[in-house]
């Protein structure tokens, strides 16, 4: 026990002591760039993010790729919005099982294990989540460019649940994405019409008996980030440009959900080339390192019990320039975040977790108002929502004026990884001031 804390505070402080270094460090080999050059504007997208029903409380940086050449600021609102159909599930996690039952444990399928936990008198720990609904995001966004000292960007966060009756909401709904999968020949693979449509709750449990708890129409501030950038170096040929840059980032709770700070840093990369003189490409990278447990303001539930976790984003863009200097943008971005929980193992149908046990709603059982008639299909992505790690691909859409940007995303993850959430859409509208 001694031995594992010590780890968590040398992680904890090897997050803190990089941070410190990200803010002193001095743009050291960086290039002067003439300008106006290549890479004239700063890249921000804010939509890049999964609406996950735990990361929403969490770490999730914005994708930026600073110029550090002008002193200005620009703002940003963002909307996000995505289905997060989840059938109630719960995991098991055995306390102190010899070598032998865990070797037989784990040559069982993970449902029948929490028979054979109880037969061999195993004691437990139980997690339960289920959720239903569309999640929605709306943020507001603060760019400070300070030139060659680095940027600073502010975001506030709220949320809201509903049930996706809305207009606006419809491709994201249950009624939409049944009629979809109908149409591909995958007639309600999820059991989705065993339910009412477009109902709206998020539940889960800790093994501790603490419960979080969202309902349709419940609207609630999510978090306050703080997110700080600084070029590390810098290069500019006449059809190329090159750039790195180190991030700092701290998240304040702004909820009665998850009261708890986190922080972290990054390294970001950008190359751009110019293909002819109105078409240019963009391929771009981020890697950050967070821990999710800082500081403390209250008694939180336990959702996320990998202090240290990994996420990194990849951005393709093709950029085509109109005689007015107007820029028409499409690529492909892609996430990855590590799971939030502990005891997954990775396999193409998401249904093998070491040691754990799953146990799914049977029939007779009764969620969000309805009496289980038969096992809901595909139930294990209801457990790997929370164990398995996200990988998503966002299909976006640029247009960028003198004063203003726009974009649209839409997103969806891969089946082998975890659908939360599942099809996701997001708009972006930025408008830029000098100094």
């Amino acid at each position: 026990m001694n031995q594992a804390r010590q780890k968590y505070q040398l992680l904890k402080r090897l997050v803190l002591i990089l941070s410190l270094i990200v803010l002193i460090l001095p743009a050291k080999g960086q290039e002067k760039v003439p300008a106006p050059g290549l890479f004239s504007d700063d890249l921000l997208m804010t939509e890049l993010n999964p609406l996950h029903p735990f990361g929403i409380f969490t770490q999730n940086n914005p994708f930026y790729i600073g110029s550090f050449k002008d002193k200005g600021h620009q703002l940003t609102v963002g909307y996000s919005f995505g289905n997060i159909w989840h059938p109630q599930s719960t995991v098991y996690y055995p306390q102190n099982m010899t070598p032998a039952q865990q070797a037989e444990a784990n040559s069982m399928y993970m449902t029948q294990r929490p028979d054979y936990f109880l037969s061999q008198g195993i004691a437990t720990k139980q997690k339960t989540f289920s959720t239903d609904g569309v999640l929605q995001n709306l943020s507001l966004t603060y760019l400070l460019q300070r030139g060659k000292k680095g940027s600073f960007i502010f975001k506030l966060n709220s949320h809201l649940l509903s049930g996706g009756d809305a207009p606006i909401h419809y491709l994201a709904s249950d009624k939409f994405i049944e009629k979809f999968h109908t149409w591909v020949g995958l007639e309600d693979n999820f059991g989705r019409k065993q339910f009412a449509f477009n109902r709206a709750q998020i539940r889960y449990q800790d093994e501790n008996g603490k419960q979080l708890q969202i309902d349709k129409g419940d609207a609630f501030l999510g978090t306050f980030d703080v997110n700080y950038y600084k070029p590390l170096w810098q290069k500019e040929k006449r059809a190329s440009y090159y750039s790195i840059q180190l991030g700092a980032h701290l998240t304040l709770p702004l909820n009665k959900f998850y009261p708890k700070v986190a922080g972290g840093v990054s390294t970001s990369l950008l190359f751009r080339k110019k293909i002819v003189p109105r078409f240019y490409t963009d391929l771009a990278g981020d890697f950050s390192l967070s821990h999710y447990s800082l500081l403390s303001f209250g008694d939180a539930i336990n959702m996320i019990d990998k202090d240290v976790r990994i996420s990194a984003k990849t951005y393709l863009a093709l950029n085509f320039v109109s005689k007015k200097n107007k820029v028409f943008s499409f690529g492909l971005a892609n996430t990855y975040q590590d799971a939030f929980l502990k005891g997954y193992r990775f396999s193409r149908t998401q249904d093998e977790y070491k040691d754990l046990g799953v146990s799914y709603l049977q029939p007779g059982e009764v969620w969000n108002g309805t009496t289980i008639k038969e096992v809901v299909r595909l139930s294990k992505l209801t457990s790997a929502s929370m164990y398995f790690f996200s990988i998503r691909s966002f299909l976006f859409w640029k247009f960028t004026g003198s004063k203003s940007d726009f974009s649209f995303t839409v997103s969806e993850d891969y089946l082998v990884v975890n659908n939360a959430p599942d099809i996701q859409y997001g708009l972006q509208y930025t408008r830029r001031f000098g100094w």
